[in-house]
């Protein structure tokens, strides 16, 4: 007779698909596979499942160094979590259909980008409009920060990969107008009196906040109104002038006030009204793994070696409590130390009763749904209640598997998922990526 075990992961996944949780499928448990969590790499001689790729090309069954693609590996944890004094089975978040899972506008893949202007948002809800300029052997990062309370004040961010020369000062020009000149030592002096929003990651290299208040204010509409910024940048005994196009602020800070919620309000940076603002979508960032409520910090110790993390970097993986709603709080933490290109996390769900209980995500493969209890790279959207995970087959990116699921007030439904198989160097967009979920019919 044949064993039934091998089919156990292929009926929880069908289960998801239902809809079916999986306290009601706790009899199907896989085994799960001694993977490494920061590169998602299979046992010696275990076989991913390759996905032809969307272009034609040839399928690359894994990346040097990268690993296999997740999710044709990945099963539902057999170890219990821990919760208080009790434990509970690992729960199985639901992948739904795609006429009820699926929205009728999809969120862009991606962060949009505005001429020479990226914006971004943290896992926490902390949002930035920057620019990147490079002069040779000088470059200068130039980051519009907005965190998310409603009282929270817009920061400007300046910085170089050189240190600046403390006997000389900073000039900012705007369309050949001077608007600006700070004594570099005064500029470090004021660096006290600024407290950078929680969770704020810096880049290398000598940062500086510029002065906070109505200075900022008045930058900023100086930049927005005008077309380049120059910034003259005391670099040893030269001075090294850097160019900022300011095409696309305008639009950058307009995003920036609506993925925050502000636009019409008093806070606004660019659209304002004369709304009230409110806090926007948000979750709340984890800097110390010793703040964690004992029964998180319990699970997240109990997972493979998730916990392993070195405390130094802990701050700059992005953790973070997002509440759900009034009742249930969603922990993503890192799992483990940060391969070369790929991070991985885990998911861990907290009820207010305090019990815990781990995630995993559904996903499909060539051979039916699978379940994954590892998110790679992933950025939790408040506003959606949507949560992506990106695992890399190559440094580059030019490769992998990019998931998204939306909470649906009870569970996570899978509503899209692409994927490029073929490693070879060509940059694609991660707009361009093959469909493989919802499946495409005549509708979509």
């Amino acid at each position: 007779m044949t064993p039934r075990r091998p089919l156990r992961p292929l009926l929880l996944a069908a289960a998801l698909l239902c809809g079916v949780s999986a306290a009601q499928a706790k009899d199907i448990r896989p085994p799960v596979p001694a993977t490494n969590p920061a590169t998602g790499k299979l046992p010696e001689g275990t076989s991913p499942s390759p996905r032809a790729n969307p272009a034609g090309g040839e399928t690359s069954p894994r990346a040097p160094g990268a690993g296999n693609q997740p999710g044709n590996h990945a099963g539902v944890p057999a170890a219990s979590v821990a919760s208080g004094t009790s434990s509970t089975k690992a729960t199985t978040a639901a992948a739904a259909s795609p006429s009820s899972a699926t929205p009728a506008v999809l969120r862009p893949r991606t962060m949009p980008s505005f001429d020479r202007w990226s914006v971004a948002c943290t896992n926490s809800g902390l949002c930035t409009a920057s620019a990147l300029i490079r002069d040779r052997s000088v470059w200068l990062d130039l980051r519009i920060v907005r965190n998310w309370p409603a009282e929270a004040p817009a920061l400007v961010r300046i910085t170089a990969n050189a240190a600046l020369n403390g006997d000389k000062a900073l000039k900012l020009w705007i369309d050949g107008k001077a608007v600006d000149e700070i004594q570099v030592a005064q500029l470090r002096e004021s660096q006290a009196a600024i407290t950078a929003p929680l969770g704020f990651r810096p880049l290398g290299g000598e940062g500086f906040w510029y002065p906070a208040g109505p200075a900022t204010d008045t930058l900023l509409r100086a930049m927005v109104a005008g077309k380049t910024l120059r910034m003259d940048l005391p670099i040893g005994e030269e001075t090294v002038s850097l160019q900022i196009p300011l095409k696309g602020l305008m639009a950058s800070l307009s995003w920036l006030d609506d993925q925050q919620r502000r636009t019409g309000t008093t806070s606004a940076i660019q659209t304002k009204g004369e709304a009230l603002a409110q806090d926007a979508p948000h979750a709340l960032p984890i800097v110390d793994p010793a703040t964690l409520p004992p029964a998180i910090a319990a699970a997240w110790d109990a997972n493979r070696f998730c916990s392993d993390v070195d405390p130094g970097i802990f701050p700059n993986l992005d953790a973070v409590a997002a509440p759900l709603d009034d009742k249930l709080t969603l922990y993503l933490l890192p799992c483990g130390a940060p391969g070369a290109y790929n991070a991985a996390y885990v998911a861990l769900l907290a009820g207010a009763d305090g019990k815990t209980r781990q995630l995993s995500f559904a996903r499909m493969s060539d051979q039916g749904p699978v379940a994954m209890d590892l998110l790679y790279n992933l950025h939790w959207d408040a506003p959606s209640l949507e949560l992506d995970s990106l695992f890399r087959g190559s440094g580059i990116g030019d490769c992998g598997v990019w998931s998204r699921w939306r909470w649906t007030g009870s569970a996570f439904a899978l509503t899209e998922e692409a994927s490029r198989s073929t490693c070879d160097g060509q940059e694609t967009p991660l707009s361009e990526w093959g469909r493989i979920w919802p499946p495409a019919t005549e509708s979509n």
